[in-house]
């Protein structure tokens, strides 16, 4: 799933600060996606003369975000707000979504007089329902690398009787990515029943039933769904998970009879070399154990 991390220099004017020391109000204790849309600064390093102040959003095409405004310097013993110039604004897409950082209370906004909410945000408002658009922020979540942030507020969809096929299969993911593999097959086992059918569904069940070392039963329904797949790389790289089961099992004849059916179904991809290797691994087993 989807990483896109823009690397960015904040280049800092010449001037000479004394070491910035953090107000008493500023509590670092929020997550980065917890503060979307509020102003935040991120926690000083020893020695910094400033604190950088922006905002988390999130783009509805591209994920979490965050734009940087300016800096707060301190001037006479007072915090100042210096706006970012136009060459030195900027726009990141956000990894680190559990980040700690420190929201700016109203009484700040209104201290440094910034907009609020800020003219930017209106471009990348959603026209989804709410609970819609909450899924897609929960995928982003899963691809930048936090289901375990994403899993509580998927399980709470569930709880409140949310059906759709991509919530499914971010739900399916959660708990694959976080080795609870049984409850992933559930989930695509309710998908299925309430008619929601994908080549993603059924990869992460049969990714799940690799897991659960459901290794023959795994087999099955993958090749019940080969028909299913509109994808021929989500398609190769189930089979070649299965291979790759069969053959860390010592299964030589099912992971044998697996690389026939890659031939037969793939042909040639990115993951020929790989299979070559694993039949010729297969072979030594065999003769090892002639």
């Amino acid at each position: 799933m989807k990483k896109l991390i823009f690397t960015f220099l904040i280049i800092c004017s010449l001037q000479i600060f004394a070491q910035i020391k953090t107000p008493s109000d500023f509590d670092f204790s929020t997550s980065f996606y917890e503060a979307e849309n509020r102003y935040i600064v991120f926690s000083p390093k020893t020695n910094d003369t400033k604190l950088i102040l922006g905002m988390p959003y999130v783009d509805p095409t591209a994920g979490y975000s965050y734009k940087y405004f300016g800096n707060l310097i301190v001037e006479n013993e007072k915090l100042k707000f210096v706006p970012a110039d136009e060459n030195g604004s900027m726009i990141a897409r956000w990894q680190n979504l559990d980040l700690k950082v420190a929201v700016l209370s109203d009484e700040r906004v209104k201290e440094f007089k910034l907009a609020n909410p800020p003219e930017f945000l209106k471009f990348y408002k959603s026209n989804k329902p709410e609970k819609d658009f909450l899924v897609d922020k929960l995928s982003f979540m899963n691809g930048a690398g936090f289901p375990k942030l994403a899993l509580p507020k998927l399980e709470q969809l569930r709880k409140d009787n949310y059906k759709s096929e991509k919530f499914y299969f971010e739900l399916a993911f959660a708990y694959n990515a976080l080795e609870q593999n049984a409850k992933a097959e559930e989930v695509v086992d309710e998908a299925e029943k309430n008619n929601f059918h994908s080549e993603l569904l059924i990869k992460e069940k049969h990714y799940s039933m690799l897991h659960q070392n459901k290794l023959i039963p795994a087999s099955e329904y993958l090749q019940q769904n080969f028909s299913n797949f509109r994808t021929k790389n989500f398609k190769s790289e189930s089979i070649v998970n299965q291979i790759i089961n069969f053959s860390n099992h010592q299964d030589s004849k099912n992971a044998e009879k697996w690389i026939q059916i890659y031939k037969k179904e793939i042909g040639e991809d990115q993951y020929k070399t790989h299979v070559e290797n694993i039949k010729k691994k297969l072979k030594g087993i065999y003769w090892l154990l002639c």
